[in-house]
């Protein structure tokens, strides 16, 4: 609605709420901290050799990395393409595109209010299954509907999934990652999540021109489901709630 109103109002207002959010931040009072030796600052490579090894040992620690990778290479494939395809695709201009956006924020909404209710009654591995289950239907629904209400149904679907899901990611990283290890590890997570988006994102536009405007969802829906299929048992045990196996505190790492 904002960018239907003047191209530059967007910008604008992404730069109010910016500098509010750079305000609250710079309020945040945290206690001091230890520095850090001359030693201890050249063991920094170590230190993430040390999270990497400890990533790729931990069962469900690696699946979740391994998960985030591959969905968001499928994610980033069809959604680098949203906008051409609401205005080709669901016939949609500048309103229109902000609306179904706003559904899938809605859905995040919904989500965060009600996750609390939800993990009461499903496990964290069954809110896992179900999100790859929810992601995958997304694209398959949006690879086969030309109605903006449709899409907007399955956006709003997908926001709840995206919310839930990013919450239950970082709960079993908590539980899971030994406080010592949580910078290193938390750090290959959106890596993985990041890098995902970067290669996807290239994807893209060359799969519009090779498969039309729903190619990448079409890739998107394999993709996922091939992940889905390949790793669905191993999100029965992804919930940790401990490190499966006591890991001393490498050397030369600090605790805080």
């Amino acid at each position: 609605m904002l960018f239907a109103a003047g191209r530059s109002w967007p910008f604008a207002t992404n730069t109010v709420l910016l500098a509010a959010g750079l305000l609250l931040v710079s309020r945040v009072s945290l206690p001091p901290r230890v520095r850090e030796s001359a030693g201890q600052h050249r063991a920094l490579r170590q230190d993430i050799v040390a999270g990497f090894r400890w990533t790729v040992r931990h069962p469900a620690v690696r699946t979740l990395c391994l998960t985030v990778l591959v969905f968001n290479i499928t994610y980033g494939a069809a959604w680098s393409i949203l906008v051409l395809y609401a205005e080709a695709r669901l016939g949609l201009g500048a309103v229109g595109f902000g609306l179904i956006s706003t559904a899938l924020a809605a859905g995040g909404l919904l989500a965060t209010v009600g996750y609390g209710r939800l993990t009461r009654r499903v496990s964290l591995g069954g809110v896992m299954r179900a999100g790859l289950i929810i992601e995958t239907l997304t694209h398959l629904g949006l690879a086969v509907t030309t109605s903006p209400w449709v899409a907007s149904a399955i956006l709003f679907g997908f926001g709840a999934h995206a919310f839930a899901w990013g919450t239950t990611a970082l709960t079993i990283l908590q539980r899971a990652v030994p406080i010592y290890f949580q910078g290193r590890v938390n750090s290959i997570y959106t890596m993985s999540g990041f890098g995902g988006l970067v290669v996807g994102a290239a994807l893209g536009g060359p799969l519009v021109t090779l498969l039309g405007m729903t190619g990448p969802f079409w890739f998107a829906f394999a993709g996922s489901a091939l992940l889905v299929g390949g790793l669905w048992r191993q999100f029965g045990h992804i919930a940790h709630t401990d490190d499966p196996t006591p890991t001393p505190v490498p050397a030369g790492s600090t605790t805080h």
